[in-house]
């Protein structure tokens, strides 16, 4: 099939696969005579998968790696789980900015006044946010740790910090605190290996999980096919708002500094469901700072709150939402 044919098949112009073919993602057979392009059915397919990539605005750098992995299932679903958290980034960012423009806007409308410094105030609060959301860094090498550890890489992380009987029975108190009902909609963030999952899915939830790392996403769904896995961090949940009637999050927060503990708390609030409740289990640090910011956290932005030493090393923060 020649180039116009095939671009008239496939919806975009013969310009876009002469693009595609310079940046080495097809390579289409050339006519010794007249160089004149010719696609196979091959390389339709190829393309068809090139352009829905690009479409769901996946980057050019990373459409060549993802359409050689196609066979390879795990490794592509990984790459899409990128782009699709990459996606949600951007649009919790464009959120954030029409919020602000909003709010400018209706300020000047009320005042009949534009003002700089007002403006200024919006776009560096706007700068703050977006750095805080991409600040996030794995300093902890999860990837390499799933594959060393397995089901048991939380307990290989929390060495010599809290000692195996207390972490299962701080899990299983999670689980008693949250209560889930069956079929309700939970999400649990930094999934790890899924050892908190498997007992809200017994419980009977019908449960989400974000994990940042990838070997630890592969573990887990492996370990629990029916739970929807996403890869994403708290910094910026990969979901829409009010998505959920239950939030858990154990041994993961001590991870953020405070800036960033605070955005974590910002992000669950967003995806809870009004009346909802959230279930935070962590071990002790700084005299219990971090409990406390989260504490007057919850309470300043109404919640309910109450906290629970489950042992000497690990508290518990449970918040229920107006």
């Amino acid at each position: 099939m020649r180039v116009h044919e095939a671009a008239k098949q496939l919806g975009v112009t013969p310009r876009t696969l002469r693009f595609y073919e310079e940046k080495g993602l097809i390579h289409p057979t050339k006519t010794p005579e007249n160089k004149y392009r010719s696609y196979s059915e091959e390389d339709l397919i190829k393309l068809r998968w090139i352009i829905s990539l690009r479409e769901l605005d996946m980057p050019l750098s990373s459409v060549h790696e993802t359409i050689s992995r196609i066979n390879e299932t795990d490794i592509f679903i990984r790459t899409i789980d990128r782009t699709r958290s990459n996606l949600y980034e951007q649009w919790l960012t464009a959120t954030k900015a029409l919020q602000a423009l909003d709010e400018t806007i209706s300020d000047w409308q009320r005042t009949r006044t534009p003002d700089l410094v007002q403006l200024e105030h919006a776009a560096t609060e706007m700068k703050r946010n977006r750095m805080l959301r991409t600040s996030w860094s794995d300093q902890w090498n999860y990837d390499e740790m799933a594959i060393l550890h397995g089901y048991d890489t939380p307990l290989a992380v929390l060495n010599g910090m809290l000692e195996e009987e207390h972490y299962y029975q701080s899990l299983v108190r999670t689980v008693e605190w949250l209560d889930p009902y069956k079929y309700e909609n939970g999400l649990e963030l930094a999934s790890g290996s899924g050892n908190l999952s498997s007992l809200l899915v017994q419980a009977g939830a019908n449960l989400t999980v974000v994990e940042q790392s990838a070997e630890m996403l592969a573990i887990i769904r492996e370990r629990l096919p029916s739970i929807d896995a996403k890869q994403g961090n708290m910094l910026g949940l990969p979901f829409a708002t009010q998505s959920f009637s239950f939030i858990a999050c154990t041994f993961a927060m001590h991870h953020l500094d405070p800036a960033q503990q605070l955005l974590a708390l910002e992000e669950m609030d967003r995806v809870l469901l009004n009346g909802g409740r959230i279930a935070i289990c962590d071990r002790i640090t700084n005299h219990g700072g971090d409990s406390k910011r989260q504490l007057q956290w919850f309470r300043q932005n109404g919640y309910t709150t109450v906290t629970e030493q489950l042992n000497s090393s690990a508290q518990l923060v449970f918040a229920s939402k107006p």
